[in-house]
């Protein structure tokens, strides 16, 4: 027992003692960690900043996109420090614990005979999910694929991170064709895709938003309003609203067990003389009926049955949800496809995506290009009512680069400007020679062999890698060596790239549209250097962003008074106060 420090054990007593008494009726619960990740201990002695290796840049467009190398809890922590609320879509495919070699834990692969096995993952993914989630804008959506392995835990990892309430769906994706003998019992050819909005209602409006469109129909005469699914209900059409292709005369049933006539109707030429009032399984609720009305709206009865339908009004649109299952097969009936008419492929389709590109086969079958494109392409404005086609993808499970392609694709297909984040770690040179090597590809149709892929895609792209500064118990030096290395971060967060000028005090960059410019003044006030800055910021044209550095978040915008092109801002506190937040977070296991 002299090991141990009585203290220690009783402490220890008392915790668990807590956490048998607090457990929750219905939830997910499972063995906290044992030993910290390596990679999060890193986050609580050193601070995760970005450095752009300017030797992979590639400028041939407007957009500006993002690869980061190296481990995704540093990524992730990195831009949560400058870009909380400012991610649109994420995508991710984790690994899925399936004991095959396929998870790694603390530098170890977890085998199927890990009894902690599922422990370990929901740990390592739960950190992650809890900071993509600050990520997510308002609007935001996020997709995760996953398998039978750990389908049932995310759900209920996701429902405790994001809210039941802001559940979307769960898609079921038709990932094979091949009906081979493959497994005993059953045949594995489907997936799931999650899906979770940052937040699924209004609160403006306390209604239900409309992120995800599949298609727009414009083409319409007219449709059925009944809905299997539903329940039957009683909607009311006032007198003159339904028009009738049967006899003039007075109704009191159906020849429809489907539809129930609640009152006698008249009908004088060929339009109902009184309300029509009836019983039947509806899509629309009797509000949607009175809206659809007050647009110019009209409904048709073709027979006895009563099967009634909508006739739109003229410039109608009718926004298609996208299926719950994704069905892959051609002949099918109900293949999924995108709105710009692109079957959603297979696995095997991920595999010679890749190996068209970049001429590598080293991922187990990675997800088809069109997939990712569909769940991206589902992305709708529905303040405007309109497709968003300006935005950012973040994928922080990149793997071969899929996302980034799908991303750049979509802005080929509708003239969009998303912009993607990739972060993936460099094991056996991933990130260098098959992530970026495919991006490269895609954005100048040149192959690594040199050999012709296709036009290319005008776009740019910048390569950063994950690197660290050492926090201090003197908060003052931990700034300053902080905005030292703070550059990158904030390249990112202003999307301002190119960089101008760059000495021992200050630096410089532009826009790749030349119209904005980003200045750093990053050492105590010294009246002659900064002078000098000043005098480099106001010389520049166009929109300025300045950031000085202050070490209690503080400073006096009138330094550039009489320039209204310029806009302030105080480094990096603000940023060394986000850290030391997500730390506390760690530390507490929130």
């Amino acid at each position: 027992m002299d090991e141990y420090n009585i203290n220690d054990l009783l402490k220890k007593i008392n915790e668990l003692e807590f956490e048998i008494k607090s457990l929750k009726k219905y939830g997910l619960v499972w063995d906290k960690e044992n030993t910290k990740e390596q990679v999060v201990l890193d986050c609580e002695k050193y601070i995760p900043v970005l450095e752009q290796d300017k030797s992979r840049k590639i400028i041939l467009g407007k957009d500006n996109n993002i690869l980061i190398e190296g481990d995704n809890y540093h990524s992730l922590m990195a831009l949560n420090m400058i870009a909380k609320e400012s991610i649109d879509i994420i995508y991710i495919d984790p690994p899925y614990n399936t004991g095959n070699s396929d998870f790694i834990y603390n530098d170890k692969f977890i085998d199927f005979e890990d009894g902690y096995r599922h422990s370990k993952w929901l740990n390592f993914l739960s950190k992650r999910l809890k900071m993509a989630k600050e990520l997510l804008s308002e609007d935001g959506i996020i997709f995760i694929s996953i398998d039978d392995n750990e389908q049932a835990n995310l759900k209920i990892l996701c429902d405790s991170i994001f809210g039941t309430n802001n559940f979307v769906t769960q898609f079921v994706w038709e990932k094979a064709q091949h009906f081979g003998r493959q497994k005993i019992n059953f045949y594995s050819n489907c997936e799931y895709i999650l899906c979770y909005a940052k937040k699924l209602f209004s609160s403006e409006f306390n209604k239900l938003k409309e992120l995800l469109v599949e298609k727009i129909k414009t083409d319409l005469t007219d449709a059925p309003l009944y809905n299997a699914s539903n329940k039957s209900n009683i909607i009311i059409f006032p007198s003159g609203s339904v028009k009738f292709n049967i006899a003039d005369g007075v109704y009191t049933e159906t020849n429809n067990d489907s539809y129930e006539l609640v009152e006698p109707v008249s009908v004088k030429n060929s339009l109902n003389n009184s309300p029509l009032k009836i019983k039947f399984k509806s899509r629309w609720s009797q509000d949607t009926v009175n809206e659809e009305i007050k647009k110019g709206t009209i409904f048709l009865v073709k027979s006895k049955g009563f099967a009634i339908r909508a006739i739109y009004h003229e410039g109608k649109k009718s926004n298609e949800s996208p299926r719950q299952i994704i069905f892959t097969n051609s002949n099918n009936s109900l293949c999924t496809y995108s709105r710009f008419k692109e079957k959603v492929g297979v696995n095997e389709e991920g595999s010679s995506d890749l190996n068209r590109l970049v001429n590598q086969n080293i991922f187990t079958y990675p997800k088809p290009t069109s997939l990712i494109k569909y769940l991206i392409s589902l992305m709708f404005d529905y303040k405007q009512d309109i497709y968003k086609k300006d935005f950012v993808v973040l994928d922080f499970f990149a793997g071969s680069g899929t996302t980034g392609q799908a991303v750049l694709e979509l802005n080929k297909e509708d003239g969009g400007h998303r912009r993607f984040i990739l972060c993936t770690n460099n094991e056996n040179n991933i990130c260098s020679d098959v992530t970026y090597q495919r991006l490269k590809t895609v954005i100048t149709g040149i192959r690594p062999d040199g050999s012709k892929y296709s036009e290319g895609i005008p776009s740019n792209l910048y390569y950063f890698k994950t690197s660290f500064i050492a926090d201090h118990q003197n908060s003052d030096q931990i700034k300053y060596c902080l905005v030292e290395k703070v550059d990158a971060l904030l390249c990112i967060l202003e999307n301002i790239f190119d960089e101008v000028e760059r000495n021992e005090y200050s630096s410089h960059y532009i826009s790749s549209d030349k119209t904005r410019h980003m200045f750093i003044y990053s050492e105590y006030f010294n009246e002659i250097k900064f002078h000098e800055f000043k005098q480099r910021v106001l010389n520049a044209s166009g929109n300025k962003i300045v950031y000085i550095f202050s070490s209690d978040n503080y400073v006096d915008a009138r330094i550039f008074e009489g320039d209204k092109g310029i806009e302030v801002k105080p480094i990096p506190s603000k940023i060394y106060e986000i850290y030391k937040e997500i730390v506390e977070d760690i530390k507490r296991g929130q």
